[in-house]
């Protein structure tokens, strides 16, 4: 075989055979090519809490008013979302609901009654407890182990907030296990972010 001949081979090779370079998403997949399930970012945890904390409002017939004190931020907070993963289907889907209620709200509804205790979308430690327990699990599969311990640490501090007696009687019974349930996967993780960010 001649020299020209096996240049012609080499470079059909190089067009046919994967080089171990390539990648769908970029040389650094930062997920914004995702079209489907759950992302490594807080906002995508918080609008995640917004639209479950929804529909539980609306199983409730929870105060309409204070429903639409809590949609608008939710929608701006997708907006900004869809900006940033503007292949993921659930997102928009979460959107249009949100619109959808809003919509749907009596104008004159009091904003100022508040949730009852059975609704925890405006309780900032059963939020953060959910959503940071949530996110840090991705950043440990992530291998982002000192955001990882700094989401853990709050959670942590949560825990010992919503597991006082009585803190949740009157929640649903499938978010008070959740919270009650979660706790030992919550130490695990604990002490892999620790154990890896050489805290002990």
């Amino acid at each position: 075989m001649n020299t020209r001949a096996v240049a012609t081979l080499g470079i059909a090779a190089l067009l046919i055979l994967p080089t171990g370079r390539v990648r769908a998403q970029g040389l650094y997949d930062t997920g914004t090519n995702k079209t489907t399930g759950d992302l490594v970012d807080q906002d995508y945890w918080w609008a995640r809490f917004d639209h479950e904390m929804l529909d539980l409002c609306l199983s409730q017939h929870q105060p309409e008013g204070r429903i639409d004190v809590r949609v608008g931020p939710a929608i701006r907070r997708l907006d900004d979302l869809i900006k940033k993963y503007p292949k993921h289907e659930d997102l928009p889907k979460w959107r249009a609901r949100a619109v959808d209620v809003d919509k749907k709200v009596n104008p004159n509804a009091n904003r100022g009654t508040a949730f009852n205790a059975g609704c925890p979308w405006e309780e900032a430690n059963y939020g953060q407890l959910w959503v940071n327990w949530h996110y840090a699990r991705m950043l440990l599969d992530d291998k982002n182990y000192e955001l990882a311990f700094t989401m853990l640490t709050n959670v942590m501090q949560n825990y010992d907030i919503m597991l006082k007696p009585d803190r949740m009687k009157d929640y649903p019974d499938d978010l008070r296990a959740w919270v009650v349930n979660s706790k030992p996967e919550a130490d695990k993780m604990f002490a892999l972010a620790k154990a890896k960010t050489h805290r002990g």
